[in-house]
């Protein structure tokens, strides 16, 4: 049990090295059955994690890794999470009086924006706002994972959340404006991950041109 955070370590600073220093990551593990033999085992294992992530800006698949985490860890996962905290503050057809940090944070006054005729549609707004927070979660792990196909899917789901938001929104005569700001967030999610996968596509061929 002693034994299962230094792996860890280990076996996250062996993925961060990539497929082209596998015989470095192959090397550490070897060393560390030495390491843990003497009692060493967690410093070994935190010194190679923290040696492979300052080698990651050094090449273009270690660049790849940094802006892979950076987009889920920016980006996917505190769109989940502010769409979770918005959904359960009544958001879109609830009011704040703090704006949108007051739907997000559950900060100020609130008021219900549904009429009589309408109110039926609470709970189903907020079932699919919740669905929409949740597309998020498995595509920020198929980022990390370059299963841009399922990426794509899930995408595509949650922009068909986002038109199925807006059609109800309007039939219960809401404000649509409201959804601009999940909208834009999606299309940011949308650009970026075309450019994250046309930058694993050139990946290759830069550590081709830096072999020879």
């Amino acid at each position: 049990m002693r034994q299962a955070l230094p792996r860890l370590l280990l076996a996250l600073a062996m993925q961060l090295l990539g497929s082209h220093r596998r015989n470095w990551a192959l090397a550490m593990a070897s060393e560390f059955e030495i390491a843990a033999r003497d009692g060493q085992a967690f410093r070994f294992a935190f010194g190679c994690l923290l040696g492979a992530c300052r080698s990651l800006p050094d090449h273009a698949e270690g660049r790849f890794t940094l802006a892979s985490y950076a987009l889920v860890f920016g980006l996917f996962l505190p769109m989940a999470t502010a769409l979770s905290m918005a959904a359960a503050s009544g958001f879109p057809f609830v009011e704040a009086r703090d704006g949108i940090h007051g739907l997000v944070l559950g900060s100020g006054s609130h008021r219900v924006l549904l009429d009589a005729g309408s109110l039926a549609l609470g709970p189903a707004l907020t079932l699919v706002m919740l669905l929409l927070a949740t597309c998020h979660l498995p595509a920020a792990w198929w980022v990390l994972e370059r299963d841009w196909h399922r990426v794509a899917t899930a995408l595509r789901l949650a922009a068909a959340i986002m038109a199925t938001l807006a059609i109800v929104t309007a039939c219960a005569a809401l404000d649509a404006a409201v959804l601009l700001v999940p909208f834009l967030a999606l299309v940011a999610e949308a650009v970026t991950i075309a450019g994250l996968a046309r930058f694993e596509d050139a990946a290759p061929a830069e550590e081709t041109t830096a072999i020879f």
